[in-house]
């Protein structure tokens, strides 16, 4: 009898322990689900702030490019404002003598 009775301690307690294993294994799937779905969402925030970095860097440059260009363009409008208004006076000047030939003055 007391043979029986260990024995069926014993299935007990492997059961219990069976049991318990079934519940931890969940566990660990659980949190290794967990873990993966935090790792995804950790990828996608680390993805977009490199993005947005990029982004910044890109529109800096653009921005930088831009102001560089106006500049420039600005530099070569006065040149040629410069240029066309020392152009300008001397044929004006020539059309008004040739107005003034014409009409015999």
């Amino acid at each position: 009898m007391k043979v029986l009775e260990t024995m069926l301690q014993i299935e007990t307690e492997a059961l219990q322990i069976v049991e318990q294993a079934k519940i931890e294994a969940n566990e660990i799937r659980k949190k290794a689900r967990e873990d993966a779905k935090q790792l995804v969402i950790d990828g996608k925030q680390r993805m977009q702030e490199q993005l947005q970095q990029e982004i910044k860097a890109l529109e800096d440059e653009a921005n930088s490019r831009r102001a560089h260009i106006v500049q420039e363009t600005e530099q070569r409008l006065v040149a040629l404002e410069k240029s066309a208004q020392g152009r300008i006076e001397p044929t004006a000047q020539y059309v008004v003598s040739l107005l003034l030939q014409q009409e015999g003055l």
